[in-house]
This record gives structure tokens, sequence and C-alpha cells, in this order.
């Protein structure tokens, strides 16, 4: 790997990647770009898929047909999947100028009780009722003096909280509680101060102002914009960093997908998560995070640090299975068996059963020379096959690094036998050993069938 990153060529299409995949901001920049376009298709094993680009769009966009089916899902090959997770286009959340989309039956009983609103609509309202709770302070201040006058009025006690940066008053504290709460951020003689009043009050606004974004405020990526380009992490980013300020534990972090998914990412959290019960989604979150530890801004830029980073490991990941792809590529220049064997270690850890095994041809093509198994088995019922594999193959024993290797090597001999590869067979490739057999030692393994 190291070797084929050094090469001038590999080099710079390396370089070339890492530079703009970043600038990408639309899917017609990313297939309009064909160095770019080429160089991810190859990380992903999807080489001779590079010119069917209408194709490639539909994959990317995940769209729905008539019957609410998605191209890519109904993919057999696994390598569609993982394309289009890794360059994500497809969209996210609702239009905020748009109304919701819903049928004419649910319509009309919402009409009943309102109507639906906007987005739009949603912030003016929210804006209004900033503008008048700062009239309601303005015209109560005269009479405010000490923690319990704030505390005893709810719509004030809510002003100078959220101006103060203090999540809303809990129902399990007492009048007393709230108000020694309030005193030890706030000075309630400030109500008798204009000068310090307007002070107060531009926090309010301020505070206001990320609040709507917080409560009110979708997030929204239409269709064909790419995910991971350096200008929509951003975006998410500042998302993200309003959606926890106003956060105070891990219940109000699951009210919202968007935000969960970033904060799962970072926590390293199962990737079905938001698709569990909120409850038990609040419940692996706080486990591992002090929600409340990020009102302190440093905590707070370190979570979002740490989101960022993943971008690059990101993109780290697509250069290393660009290398991968490209090393098995010249291994099978030489060697089809070598290019096997290393796919096969690469890909036989995602594999799950005999079936797995058998719907991917390369690695039907490695097991079956591995135990013997003669060419006309391929011919046979799949469920045959998968049947004559279970018995041979121990799959969780694959899982373990010694183990494999025996398997590889086992293939890579039987491999060489049966198509005579030389003067480099693949074993010698792969373990540099293969000057320990003799010639009869590797014409005796042409007759070997069965178990290992």
């Amino acid at each position: 790997m190291t070797r084929k990153a050094s090469e001038p060529t590999t080099k710079k299409d390396i370089q070339y990647f890492q530079d703009n995949i970043g600038k990408v901001r639309t899917i017609d920049d990313f297939l309009g770009n064909q160095r770019l376009y080429t160089f991810a298709m190859k990380a992903y094993g999807l080489e001779d898929a590079i010119p069917n680009k209408g194709f490639m769009r539909k994959v990317l966009l995940g769209e729905a047909d008539a019957n609410g089916r998605v191209l890519v899902n109904q993919l057999q090959d696994a390598r569609y999947q993982d394309f289009a997770a890794a360059f994500n286009f497809r969209a996210y959340g609702d239009d905020p100028a748009q109304p919701m989309k819903l049928d004419d039956e649910t319509r009309a009983l919402l009409d009943q009780f309102g109507g639906i609103k906007t987005v739009r609509q949603k912030r003016n309202e929210y804006d209004v009722e900033t503008e008048n709770t700062v009239e309601y302070a303005y015209k109560m201040a005269q009479y405010i003096e000490t923690p319990e006058d704030i505390a005893a009025d709810s719509k004030l006690s809510a002003f100078v909280r959220t101006a103060v940066g203090l999540p809303p008053a809990s129902d399990d504290d007492d009048a007393y509680t709230q108000a020694r709460q309030i005193e030890g951020k706030f000075d309630a003689m400030k109500f008798q101060d204009p000068g310090a009043m307007v002070d107060v009050i531009d926090h309010y606004r301020a505070a206001r102002l990320d609040g709507r974004k917080a409560i009110i405020d979708p997030y929204y990526r239409p269709a064909g914009t790419y995910a991971a380009s350096d200008a929509e992490i951003g975006k998410l980013t500042d998302y993200a960093r309003v959606k926890l300020k106003a956060a105070h534990s891990a219940a109000d972090i699951v009210k919202d997908p968007i935000l969960t998914n970033v904060v799962a990412n970072v926590l390293g959290l199962p990737a079905d998560l938001t698709s569990r019960k909120s409850e038990d989604q609040a419940k692996l979150i706080s486990q591992k995070l002090d929600v409340a530890s990020l009102q302190d801004p440093k905590k707070l830029n370190g979570l979002l640090d740490k989101f960022t980073a993943l971008r690059d490991d990101a993109r780290t990941a697509t250069v290393n299975s660009y290398l991968q792809q490209s090393m098995e590529n010249d291994a099978g220049a030489e060697n089809e068996g070598t290019r096997l064997a290393l796919y096969f270690r690469r890909k036989v850890g995602s594999v799950k059963s005999a079936y797995g095994l058998l719907a991917d041809p390369a690695l039907a093509e490695v097991v079956r020379t591995a135990i013997g198994l003669a060419p006309e088995a391929a011919k046979s019922s799949i469920d045959t096959q998968a049947r004559l594999v279970e018995r041979k193959v121990d799959l969780s024993s694959l899982r373990d690094p010694a183990k494999l290797d025996q398997f590889i090597k086992r293939f890579t001999l039987l491999w060489d036998s049966k198509n005579n590869a030389s003067p480099e067979p693949a074993f010698a490739l792969l373990t540099n050993s293969v000057s320990a057999l003799d010639s009869d030692v590797l014409l005796s393994l042409q007759n070997i069938r069965g178990g290992f």
C-alpha cells in the first residue's frame, strides 16, 4: 500500500481528490469532474460502471419511483450501497419555504385547527412573541427589585433565564430555589436601571434568535447537494452548534434526528440509533455524554471538532480503498489468484452466511477452489452449494487472522497448481516463502480435495 501510494501517478491522483472533493457542491459538480468521479468509482470497485453516469446519478440521488422504490436499495451488489452512502447527494429535511406535504384528508383535518404553517410563518410568530415579552419586561421593570419578584412572575422569569443562559425553570424546583438560581446569574436591580435594561434586552433578543434556529429552523439539504462538501459540513456544524446550545438533556437532542446523527457519529453509537425508541436513544447518548457540559463553549467546540474530523477520516478511507483496489488490479495483471486472494481478505469479514459467499462471484471462486469443489458444482442449485460450503467452511473461524491466512494460503496454492501460474505463484507474492516447497509438493497439491 505504501509503495503504491508513492507512485507518481497515484500520488497525483490522491492529491487531486483530497484537494477537490470538498469543493463539490452538487451532483453535477461531481459527475462533471471526470478525474474526481473516476477516482471515487475506482475506490469502490465500480470502474466498469464509470461510463454509466445516468445510472449512477439515480444511485446517488436515491430518489424513489412512483411505487416508492429506491434504485440503489434494489441492487444486489453492495458496492453501490457503499458508494451511495459515501457520496451522499440525497435530500434531507423539508424546504422551509414550502408547507408540509400531506394528503387531502389530513390537510382538511389540520385546517380545522388553524391550518398548516410554513417555517417562515412559525418564525414570524416566534419573533412577535419575542417582542411582546420585551414590551412586557419594560412595563414590569418598575415593580422588580429582588430575585423573588422575578421568580414569582413566570413570564419575567423566562425572560431573565433566557437572557443569562439559564435553562427553563423546572417544575420540581420551588419558588425559593428558582430565585436562588436567578440570583446566582443576575442582579435584579438591573430592572431599575434603564441603561442596564437595554443590555439585558439585547442579550434576550440574541438568545431568542439562537432559540428560533434551534426550535423552529429545520436542517434542509436539497436533493443533489453533496452532504460531505466543505460548505455543507460547515453548515451542518453551525446548525449543530446552535441546537446543542439550546439542549439541556439527551432528551432534547433526540427530538432532532439530524442533531442525533451528529452526536451519535462523534460518540460512535450504533448507526441505527434514530430508528430506536426516543428513550433508548436518550439513554445511549447520556451514557457517553454529559449534555449539560456543552454549555461550556470549550467542550462544545471540542465535540464539534471531532465531528469535523470525521469528514477527514471518511476521505482517508476512500483514499485507502482506492489504493487497495489499485493494488488488487496490479496484482491481477500478474496473477489473478493474487487479486482474488486480496479481495477475499478484504471482503470476507462482512459476509454473514454461505449464501453471502456465493452471491459474490469472486468470493465464491475463492471458496470453491479452497475446498476443492469441481467446476460443475457451480451449476448446482444455490441451496446445494450453500450446504456444501457450510460443511466445509466455518465462517466464524475466518474472523481469526491466523485461520484466515491459512485459508488464503490454501487457496493460492491450489489456484496456482490448477492454473500453472509461473514463474511467480500467488503464494509467493503473499508469503515470500514458496521456496520452502519443492515442485513435487506443489504437484501433489493438485490432487487435494475435501476439507482443510
